[in-house]
């Protein structure tokens, strides 16, 4: 009887699919012992045969370059083999490119030339890409901006290999040199490809469309159009990679690369405009009318909205208890006359507020006020209740059973809490280098006591760094998001208290917003303060908008993302990175609290006594959209 082999696991674990390869799908992966993320490449070993396969494997092992996506192992499954690839969590060029993001001339040439240096390097091997175009350029972020960095090597070819009749016409027609349809591929076919994704930076689009057929003949003989309003050194460099015969290109990338070079740094001392004659042109901003408000009698720093079940009964009024036991405060009947409540605070006091779905309360007169042993920090709300955090304690506001303490203790930093309300959990810093993570489970049923188990202590080293915030992932995972110079990393954590190890990423982040679609947020970058990230954790991509403004509020809208900055200029993003519409001398709020995806409360004060609460309805602004 033969014994089956048992498969040996895999070092890695995988976070999703990221992309389709012409011989198989690319996986985002984390080691999981060490916490690096890589791209698995899968080969299946029927479309991709064991000759190709040790074809890419040989080119990839002989280049090791910061603009090439190198390899790092190679690993077999039952179906096939993997490569384990250097991972890019900006994506693609064409990604950027098919966007509504504007890329300054220093940011379109910084990108050729790195390009061109990746290019350089394997052409010191001997080896020809043959395939250049925008999807094998992947992306990483830094703090600085973006680094390209070229993959698939997959028909790659030496140049020295002559007559191998099985590479026919493989690659991109619309970046293929005139002799590469002929089956020829000197080192300049490279350059020519990389002239044609500098055409399509600069113009917003290629020099030649159409059919494959087409293509071949445009790319054999005829001339490219290149705007005179393009600068001289620009059109002359264009000019020369597009060349039909290759003698007359670049004859090497390195010369590419000084020409081009010589034009970043004028670029960097401002000589040309500072957007192509692709880019973008941002709306004029509209003036803002006045928003309904009402007044408050005191001033509003903490917000959260909660939508009471139907038939809601009244709060319980139970005395308070020892710590570490449920606590309910003392409260009045709030069986719900309108479908929402409003929870307000500010220092340590907490007040609570009926407030209908549409349009503001008149008058708003608090439901009920309650003091809490210390300054409100934070308000996160749960289906039937939320989470009111201070300084030194948890509070939990359960409709069917009051207002009371779950938790006591010293400075909580950052709170989570899991979608279905099943699980909460803390973290507190008691040294520089340690984060303590204390995770609870709640039972909290309209018929039964509301019941929360004893903290679960998971201690995670964190370099010193600053802890900017813990998410609930999931229902069944946490992220601990610590910042350090440079760079953020993204503790992984499961609600029973097991460490999963630190997820990188490249930039120095602050201020997650979390959105609908399930692990992504909306952050701001410390370096670069005009700029939003879209962040999806699951698999990793990250995407950086420019903004017109430097934001302080960032949000999910009906229509994109809202970001909002300190003088009351509100700028509208669609979720391809294109400003669509600018609306200024808004009030600047100090909290916030989302009613629906065009609808937002917002506290502004007055003076020291009293603020306002503004309704903010995207749909009644006058805005050229629809809701």
């Amino acid at each position: 009887m033969a014994i089956r082999r048992p498969i040996r696991r895999s070092h890695y674990r995988l976070l999703g699919l990221v992309g389709h390869g012409q011989f198989g799908q690319v996986y985002c992966a984390i080691h999981r012992k060490t916490g690096e993320l890589v791209a698995l490449k899968y080969l299946h070993k029927d479309r991709f045969p064991t000759h190709k396969f040790l074809r890419e494997l040989r080119f990839l092992l002989s280049l090791e370059h910061p603009n090439i996506v190198t390899c790092q192992a190679l690993e077999h499954s039952a179906n096939g083999r993997y490569l384990v690839m250097d991972y890019c969590e900006g994506g693609t060029l064409r990604s950027i490119l098919e966007s509504d993001i504007i890329l300054s001339w220093e940011e379109m040439l910084g990108l050729v030339l790195d390009i061109l240096s990746g290019l350089d390097h394997a052409h010191q091997q001997g080896i020809v890409h043959c395939d250049i175009k925008p999807e094998n350029i992947l992306l990483t972020l830094t703090p600085r901006g973006w680094v390209a960095r070229i993959s698939d090597f997959g028909i790659a070819r030496l140049s020295q290999e002559v007559n191998e009749s099985e590479m026919g016409h493989s690659g991109s027609p619309a970046y293929m040199a005139p002799e590469r349809f002929y089956n020829q591929h000197p080192l300049t076919s490279d350059l020519y490809a990389v002239g044609i994704i500098l055409y399509e930076m600069l113009l917003g689009k290629r020099p030649f469309s159409g059919t494959p057929m087409e293509l071949m003949v445009a790319h054999m003989n005829q001339s490219p159009e290149i705007p005179a309003e393009l600068p001289d050194p620009i059109r002359a460099v264009v000019a020369k990679a597009l060349q039909k015969l290759a003698p007359k290109r670049f004859q090497s990338a390195q010369a590419m690369r000084q020409a081009i070079g010589q034009i970043y740094q004028d670029c960097r001392t401002g000589e040309f405009a500072a957007v192509p004659l692709g880019g973008k042109v941002l709306p004029d901003p509209v003036v803002a009318p006045d928003l309904p408000w009402v007044a408050m009698p005191h001033p509003i720093q903490v917000m959260g909205l909660v939508t009471l079940p139907h038939a809601a009964p009244p709060l319980a009024s139970k005395p308070t208890t020892k710590d570490g036991a449920w606590s309910p405060a003392a409260a009045s009947n709030l069986s719900p006359a309108t479908p929402n409540l409003l929870i307000t605070a500010a220092e340590n006091h907490v007040w609570f507020y009926h407030w209908p779905n549409q349009g503001m309360p008149t008058p708003p007169g608090p439901t009920q006020g309650f003091t809490l042993p210390g300054p409100v920090q934070r308000f996160v709300p749960l289906p039937q209740g939320g989470i009111l955090a201070t300084t030194t304690s948890l509070h939990l506001l359960a409709i069917p059973h009051g207002l009371g303490r779950i938790a006591q203790e010293a400075d909580p930093i950052q709170m989570a809490v899991a979608p279905h309300g099943r699980w909460f959990a803390t973290v507190q810093q008691p040294h520089p280098a340690t984060a303590d993570l204390l995770i609870r489970h709640l039972r909290n049923q309209p018929q039964t006591p509301v019941k929360i188990s004893a903290a679960c202590r998971v201690s995670i080293p964190i370099a010193e760094g600053r802890i900017i915030a813990l998410l609930a992932l999931d229902s069944h995972h946490l992220g601990l998001v610590v910042q350090q110079p440079q760079k953020t990393l993204v503790h992984l954590i499961t609600r029973r208290g097991q460490y999963l190890g630190p997820m990188p990423l490249p930039v120095a982040l602050h201020n997650l917003v979390p959105t609908r679609r399930p692990y992504r947020y909306l952050a701001l970058e410390v370096d670069q303060p005009q700029s939003l990230l879209v962040v999806d954790l699951k698999p990793l991509r990250m995407v950086r908008y420019r903004a017109d403004i430097h934001p302080r509020w960032i949000f999910e809208t009906a229509v994109g993302y809202g970001l909002l900055d300190a003088e009351g200029h509100l700028s509208l993003m669609n979720e391809e990175g294109q400003v669509i519409n600018r609306i200024s001398h808004l009030p600047c709020p100090t909290a916030m609290v989302q009613r629906s995806p065009s609808q937002f409360i917002w506290s502004v004060p007055e003076d020291d006594q009293r603020s306002r609460l503004y309704n903010f309805d995207l749909a009644h602004l006058g805005l050229d959209l629809v809701f």
